[in-house]
């Protein structure tokens, strides 16, 4: 489904042509109308081998994601141009581009690119960032793909340490089960009280939304194989691992909790079906999941999670729910994803984005590493994305604190790695290496 962009109701381009805007765009077009100080950029750095391409080599590049996403601003689409070039100042590293990235104005409905040239090593970066309102997580790893010409990760896939096929043993319980767990997961969020103690509006929380919240930004990084190697000694998937980490790194930082002392992770999960998987667009539905932070021990930490989102995201796949899902008015939406995204409701964004596998490279570059950009939800104080790509796991976190508090947030959540890593070589006898763990 490509071609040019078309418009929504109000005439603003909602980039790839998908007939009606379904219900996760419009909520996410009506949001970033309610909160236009919040932001809606997501995105991703990548670091090259070697200098940055020229600007004709830039854009050659980037036709693929502009047949995606729409064509140049001449043609009426939402691309903003690879025109941005920079030189990196002494000290700068790739994180530091990242942080810039989000702290730098991006206009809505609109899509860019930009480079930085001179970082540590010889190395460059390029910037490629989105508005929300046009895709979501697993858009923009169909957009890396096609920038990188990769082959593109089925995102709809179940991790294999815990995969819950729908036509398995039990599939006439779970025909019943499953669309009355997806109604219950989807509407308890919207239709619960406030709490006494919460905030009347998600603008109370953080003052002013004008000008816009500054944001901060840290990453860790590890090899994918040691979240794989966990969830499968334990039992679960690599998602589990990746919130039951959080959960512990949070354990560091209790001013992050809720206004009631718990900690709400809304998740989103993919619910694209057969007929849209190349679809850019947002489909995908918000899950709540009350993290485990005041469990002590990291093994049982990990457990928890696992035992609150079995069969959640398959519920929430059920062929009845997409039906349902199409069928929500676009009016809808923005009532929905304010209920959703309120911080008396949900503590913090975790996403989780599964990008190419295989080696990735730009006009002839070699992609050394990415590193992905998530936005804050209005109110909201952390959110973090895990995106996995080359055999690399990243984990984002984009936070309204000083640098050096999301930067201890990185840190801490590597730690529960080593934890957990250590628990398991401890349970079976394997130990795992050194260097494994290291960045």
């Amino acid at each position: 489904m490509t071609g040019k962009s078309t418009g929504d109701a109000a005439g603003e381009p909602t980039g790839q042509p998908t007939g009606k805007l379904l219900f996760p765009d419009a909520a996410l077009v009506a949001y970033g109308r309610a909160h236009p100080g919040a932001g809606l950029t997501i995105g991703v750095v990548l670091e090259l081998e070697g200098p940055p391409p020229e600007r004709r080599q830039l854009a050659d590049s980037l036709r693929p994601v502009a047949e995606l996403l729409g064509t140049r601003p001449s043609d009426g689409g939402p691309w903003n141009g690879a025109v941005e070039y920079a030189e990196a100042g002494p000290g700068r590293e790739l994180s530091d581009v990242a942080h810039e990235a989000l702290t730098s104005p991006l206009e809505p409905h609109r899509w860019s690119c930009g480079a930085v040239a001179g970082l540590p090593g010889g190395t460059s970066a390029l910037v490629w960032r989105a508005d929300h309102r046009l895709l979501d997580g697993a858009g923009a790893a169909g957009v890396l793909a096609a920038w990188t010409g990769a082959h593109r990760p089925d995102a709809a896939t179940a991790s294999p340490a815990r995969a819950e096929p729908w036509r398995a043993r039990g599939a006439v319980h779970r025909a019943v089960t499953d669309p009355l767990r997806a109604a219950w997961l989807c509407g308890a969020p919207l239709l619960e009280r406030r709490r006494a103690n919460a905030p009347e509006r998600a603008e109370d929380a953080v003052g002013a939304e004008h000008p816009p919240t500054a944001l901060s930004y840290a990453c860790a990084e590890i090899g994918l194989g040691v979240l794989r190697d966990i969830a499968r000694r334990h039992g679960t998937t690599v998602n589990d691992v990746y919130l039951a980490a959080l959960s512990g790194a949070l354990r560091t930082r209790p001013e992050l909790d809720g206004p009631d002392g718990r900690v709400r992770a809304l998740v989103p999960v993919n619910v694209r079906g057969p007929g849209d998987a190349a679809v850019l667009r947002n489909r995908h539905i918000p899950l709540r999941i009350l993290l485990p932070v005041v469990e002590p021990d990291a093994r049982r930490r990990l457990a928890l999670v696992a035992a609150r989102t079995a069969g959640r995201a398959r519920a929430l796949r059920h062929p009845l729910v997409r039906a349902v899902f199409r069928s929500i008015p676009a009016a809808a939406g923005g009532w929905c994803f304010e209920r959703y995204f309120d911080p008396a409701r949900a503590t913090l964004l975790a996403s989780n984005v599964r990008g190419p596998s295989s080696a990735l490279a730009v006009a002839g570059r070699r992609v050394l590493r990415t590193l992905p950009l998530n936005f804050l939800p209005a109110g909201h104080r952390l959110s973090t994305v895990l995106a996995t790509a080359q055999g690399r796991a990243v984990v984002g976190f984009t936070t309204s604190e000083p640098r050096a508090a999301a930067e201890s947030l990185a840190a801490a959540w590597l730690g529960e790695l080593r934890v957990l890593a250590a628990a398991q070589a401890a349970a079976t006898g394997v130990t795992t290496s050194p260097t494994a763990l290291a960045r």
